[in-house]
């Protein structure tokens, strides 16, 4: 069982406490467990008072328990979230590895030049660009479209992107740009 359900039956038996103690104190005890206690001997007001005051310490104990069900949960998200960053700062690291494989390069620095092959008016959203250099790369975000008047074998790089991933800018046409994956 992990910890948010655990948390859960704590706060269900708390808000029942609370909702046995609105119910009233005095009336849940048993007359053996009054005599134990010595409240036998309460005039009315001490048994209202009594009652009133665990009604207190139970809404108290539900609002604590609810409080660090809360900081609990959220310490939880944090580091599942940490954790899913720390995966995909490990994937975009490979992803690099593979962009870049056979070249000597900083990763920081890496822009790759090179020319599409053949004939190219733009990308569709699943667009595969074949490089002269031999690599080949597809566009990753399919909403993604641009036409243009055909060019051949336009020159392009290839650089990080500070957001992860790729981009591949095409040079002849001042501040265009594609985010696309390696595939070959």
């Amino acid at each position: 069982m992990n910890r948010i359900q655990v948390l859960f039956i704590s706060l269900t038996m708390t808000v029942a406490t609370v909702g046995a103690a609105e119910a009233g104190f005095w009336q849940q005890l048993a007359p053996e467990e009054r005599r134990a206690a010595g409240l036998d001997q309460l005039t009315p007001e001490q048994q209202a008072a009594l009652d009133q005051l665990a009604g207190r310490y139970a809404r108290e104990g539900a609002r604590k328990v609810r409080e660090q069900a809360k900081q609990e949960a959220r310490a939880e998200v944090k580091q599942e979230v940490r954790e899913e960053v720390k995966q995909e700062m490990k994937a975009e690291e490979k992803m690099r590895d593979v962009a870049t494989e056979g070249l000597l390069v900083d990763h920081k620095e890496t822009v790759i030049r090179s020319r599409i092959e053949g004939s190219f008016n733009g990308w569709s959203g699943a667009t595969v660009f074949r490089l002269e250099n031999g690599q080949t790369w597809v566009q990753s975000n399919s909403n993604d479209s641009m036409w243009f008047p055909t060019k051949e074998s336009p020159m392009v790089e290839i650089r990080p992107s500070k957001l992860g991933g790729w981009k591949l800018y095409l040079l002849e046409e001042d501040g265009l740009w594609v985010r696309v994956r390696r595939v070959d």
